[in-house]
């Protein structure tokens, strides 16, 4: 009888010990995937190029302000492109319409020139040629954020739109990413804009915009749920996506960088984050079953093996060899106490563990948050 319960008892902590290992690898595993996406690290991306505009150098009467505007959208086309959109206008006010066109060039840049394809407002197609600089001059490593031997040109005559008014428009896209996502952490850099002093490079000669003219730099087509957390340089009006500058004026910003968060994806991260918890301290209560489970199991180990040695008595001290040992009948043991019902201090410690653990996870969320 006594064996019979012991095996019974082993039997079931063995099971309960396996029960308990099982749960707690699981909740483990399954809150480290759902706090995963949590704690992403913050998106990084490098300077994408620059946007270069400058006069032909025959360009000497020109004086008026020529007014220059990006558009970028790099949430369309294909995965991996993004698509641009470059307006150049020239206000010329009393000049005659008989004057030939205003003759521009325009440079594009670093990773902004790789498989760069536009067309100009007749829709046809742009031929970019490469930059081949006779010398680098160091105003060219400030102000295009490399050597000039990494970028591509075209010459573009702005012709007569509306009246007073020459323009010309490049639309494209460009092989180069401006965007990149890291859970609900969104980052967009965008190339910078400048213009040339007057310098020559291989068959191209320029000279920089005349004074008073900007450039306008502008984002579309961000996610419904996108929401603007910090701008470098900062953005002049709250919640246009827009920066403008003054050409000529200085190197100006290599990049354009706007960071925010995604508030859907950002919601269902605490959703997880919260269940994380939950599952933290489930697996916290399966470990403390489990180790009473192993505690449980050894001492009914060691309560068997006393019982073994204690079975068998040694025979009496007699000169009669004929006489058969008497079995001494072990003392009675005493009835295992009935152990509590461990589901209200499993629940206890699960609540705790979750409640512990979600507090974690949410200030290590906040502390990494832009």
């Amino acid at each position: 009888m006594l064996e019979t319960g012991l095996r019974r008892e082993l039997v079931k902590n063995r099971w309960l010990l396996s029960l308990a290992v099982v749960v707690t690898v699981g909740a483990t595993a399954w809150a480290w995937q759902l706090a995963a996406t949590g704690f992403s690290r913050s998106p990084q991306l490098a300077d994408r190029g620059v946007i270069a505009v400058a006069l032909d150098a025959s360009q000497t009467d020109v004086t008026t302000p020529v007014q220059v505007d990006v558009a970028y959208n790099p949430g369309t086309g294909k995965a991996g492109t993004t698509s641009l959109a470059l307006v150049l206008q020239h206000e010329f006010g009393a000049v005659p319409e008989t004057a030939p066109p205003t003759a521009a060039i325009v440079l594009i840049c670093g990773e902004l020139a790789t498989g760069i394809d536009m067309v100009n407002k007749f829709d046809q197609p742009v031929k970019w040629k490469p930059v081949q600089p006779k010398s680098e001059n160091g105003d060219y490593w400030s102000m295009l954020g490399g050597s000039m031997s990494r970028c591509m040109y075209t010459r573009v005559s702005l012709e007569g739109g509306a009246a007073g008014l020459r323009q010309e428009i490049l639309s494209g896209v460009s092989r180069m990413t401006g965007t990149r996502t890291s859970g609900a952490r969104l980052l967009y850099v965008l190339p910078g804009i400048t213009t040339l002093p007057t310098a020559s490079a291989g068959d191209v000669a320029f000279r920089p915009l005349p004074p008073g003219s900007k450039a306008t730099i502008r984002l579309y087509n961000q996610p419904d749920d996108f929401n603007a957390q910090t701008a470098s340089p900062q953005l002049p009006d709250s919640g246009i996506l827009r920066w403008t500058r003054e050409l000529p004026g200085g190197a100006g910003p290599l990049s354009y960088r706007l960071s925010g968060e995604l508030l859907d994806t950002a919601a269902k991260q605490q959703r997880d984050l919260f269940m994380a918890g939950a599952l933290a301290g489930v697996a916290g209560g399966g470990i403390m079953l489990a180790i009473e489970a192993a505690v449980q199991l050894l001492l009914n180990r060691s309560r068997k093996r006393a019982a073994s040695s204690q079975a068998v008595a040694p025979p009496p001290q007699s000169q009669d060899l004929t006489k058969v040992p008497v079995l001494i009948t072990p003392p009675t043991a005493a009835t295992p106490p009935h152990r509590l019902d461990r589901s209200m201090p499993v629940a206890v410690a699960a609540a705790v563990g979750a409640t512990a653990v979600l507090i974690l996870l949410r200030r290590r969320r906040n502390r990494r948050r832009f």
